[in-house]
Order: C-alpha cells, then sequence, then structure tokens
C-alpha cells in the first residue's frame, strides 16, 4: 500500500483536486483501501485527518461501505493554541500567502466575506461537527476522542491514549514505524517560503512544487536548520481561550468516551511574551535564504547527470546532422547492448 493511499481515499471521497491537480491515484481509492481492509484478517486503522472535512452524508456513505466491519471512531483533539500556528505553517508549505496577522485575523471573526483558509480551519477544528457528522451511525461506544497531552509530557504519552482507544497493547519505547520525522520550520523560515510563494505564483506546477519545495525545501532543508519557532502571540491568546472554552463545553455534551482531559484542550496563558510569527528581521531571512541556497546546491548535485567529455558532446552533434554518421552511431549503440546483455548472463 502507498504511503499516500489514505489521503488518496479522503480525497477521493471528497471528490476533490488539490491545488487543481487530479492524480490519478485519486478516483476510485476509497474502495481500493475498503478492499485491502476487508481482506486483511486482523483489524485495521484507516486515518487522516481529510476525513475531517466530510460533510454528514458522504461519511455515511463511507459508514455503509464498512458496513461488514465494527467500525469505531477516534477523534484527536489538540489546543487551538498550538494548531492555529501549525496549521498557518501548513498552509504556507502548501503555497498559501496569508500572513500570520491576515490568518488570525479571519480567524477570530468570522463572517460572510472570511477568507476559506479560515472556514476550512474552523471546518476541520471543530471537534464537536466532526464527532456529530461522524458518530450518527456509530453506538457510543465506539466514539472515542483522544486529547493530546500538553507540552512536557511523556513522548509516549500520545501513544499510550491512542492505543487504549483501539484496543491494543502500549509498545512504549519499542515503537518504531520507520517514519521520517515530522520537522517544523521555524519563524524565519516560514516567512520566507510565503515570500517564495509570492514570487512563484503559480508558474510552478502542483506535482512540480510538492516535490521541490513542500517535500524537500520545507522539510528537509529548513526544517533541519530552524529558526525560533512558532507559538500564538499573546494578543491572540484570549479570543482563542474563549472559542476553545466554548468547544470543550459543547464536548461535555457529547456521549462518547474521553481518553485524556478535556480541560488540555483549553490552552493556559502564556508564561512568557512569544515572538509574533510576522516578526522577522531581514538578516534572519538572508540566513534561512543562505541555508535554503546550500541544501538546493547540494540537491542539484545529487541529482545532475556527470557532464560528458566535449570531443564526445562534439561527436554526438556531428553524427545528429549527417544520416551516415546517424545511422552508424546506431548501430554501435546496438553492439554496445548486445554485449552488455551478454556480459550480464
Amino acid at each position: 500500500m502507498s504511503k499516500d493511499a489514505q489521503f488518496h481515499a479522503a480525497m477521493d471521497l471528497r471528490q476533490a483536486y488539490f491545488q487543481e491537480h487530479l492524480n490519478p491515484a485519486v478516483p476510485g481509492a476509497w474502495e481500493r483501501l475498503v478492499g485491502q481492509a476487508r481482506a486483511w484478517r486482523g483489524d485495521v486503522v484507516v486515518s487522516h485527518e481529510l476525513f475531517s472535512m466530510l460533510d454528514a452524508q458522504v461519511a455515511q456513505d463511507a459508514l455503509a461501505h464498512l458496513g461488514w466491519a465494527e467500525v469505531h471512531l477516534v477523534c484527536t483533539a489538540r489546543d487551538l493554541a498550538r494548531q492555529v500556528p501549525a496549521v498557518w505553517q501548513e498552509d504556507i508549505k502548501n503555497r498559501q500567502v496569508l500572513s500570520f496577522g491576515e490568518f488570525t485575523r479571519e480567524l477570530s471573526a468570522p463572517g460572510p466575506a472570511t477568507h476559506y483558509l479560515a472556514n476550512l480551519f474552523w471546518h476541520m477544528q471543530d471537534i464537536p461537527r466532526v464527532l456529530d457528522t461522524w458518530a450518527a451511525m456509530l453506538p457510543p461506544e465506539r466514539v472515542h476522542l483522544v486529547t493530546v497531552p500538553p507540552p512536557g509530557a511523556a513522548p509516549d504519552e500520545l501513544w499510550s491514549r491512542f492505543s487504549l482507544a483501539i484496543g491494543t497493547d502500549s509498545i512504549g519505547d519499542d515503537l518504531d514505524l520507520g517514519c521520517e520525522p515530522n520537522r517544523s520550520m521555524g519563524i524565519a523560515e516560514t516567512n520566507l517560503l510565503r515570500r517564495l510563494n509570492l514570487a512563484l505564483g503559480d508558474s510552478l506546477d502542483w506535482p512540480a512544487y510538492d516535490v521541490l519545495v513542500k517535500d524537500f525545501l520545507a522539510l528537509s532543508v529548513m526544517g533541519a536548520h530552524a529558526s525560533a519557532p512558532l507559538a500564538l502571540p499573546l494578543a491572540d491568546h484570549e479570543w482563542v481561550a474563549q472559542r476553545a472554552r466554548r468547544m470543550v463545553g459543547a464536548l461535555r455534551e457529547r456521549n462518547c468516551r474521553i481518553i485524556g482531559d478535556l480541560n488540555e484542550l483549553i490552552p493556559d496563558a502564556p508564561e512568557q511574551h512569544p515572538r509574533h510569527p510576522d516578526d522577522t528581521t531581514d538578516g534572519e531571512l538572508a540566513d534561512a535564504a543562505v541555508h535554503a541556497l546550500a541544501g538546493l546546491l547540494h540537491w542539484a548535485r545529487d541529482h545532475t547527470p556527470p557532464r560528458q567529455p566535449a570531443w564526445r558532446r562534439g561527436a554526438v552533434r556531428i553524427s545528429q546532422r549527417h544520416a551516415s554518421l546517424r545511422q552508424l552511431r546506431r548501430r554501435y549503440l546496438s553492439v554496445k547492448a548486445r554485449r552488455g546483455i551478454h556480459r550480464s548472463r
């Protein structure tokens, strides 16, 4: 199974393009995933954040495809003070250009003209709505809400909670899924990428941007040399905490199994004054840009084929101009290929 199979399945259910690009692996991905799950003899975990975006009818249809199984819903939730900067950074990695200040202004006062990224944020982060969407066809004992522990908790605490939700033994320090670390960019790197997005516009198609910018530049290069970490500014704390308290109040009325503590979803006031994510200096951006250029040069070195000697390049150009030489070159290459096959035997 591809590592992107569950992403493709979620996109298939939504019948959605991503960045106006339709991956050929998306159509039919949900049925393929269901078929693989049904063929498996043990328990199966199907998980992707994009499942939170589905509306009630699509979720109902998806559950109907799983009617042969005992389905449990497990929803994980993290406090909004951490979600807001994390989602903004992820948006920037997906070619968006809103500054953090613009993003939080849209989030704090949604209305008829609200930016679509703010609407998308609340559609995915409104945990009561997500539970209501998916839990309508499930008995309460099969609906589980896992709260993400606060900073400073034991490294395996979240895994222990998730293990409890899905009914497996926690394997703690022995857990090794072979996954790459989920690196985060710092303030300077995120702002540099935002400015790069403004400069690029749509000049790179999404598949090229996905590989070169999102996966390589943002994750492998900028994530490896992160500057000051992103955090919610003090000016945004009060409205975020108010929204979190309303959400927790609604969750207390839901009939589901809570694993963790709902109070963990209400952010504490920061002990220090966090730096605003838009607050970067030209020097910091220049340092981040130097690291990015160095990483790109190393990548180019590793992915550029070696140059042929000048005499060979000249001979190839001459052979391409004359029919007799082209024919002679084809015969040479054919003989060379046959000798290679013979030697390999």
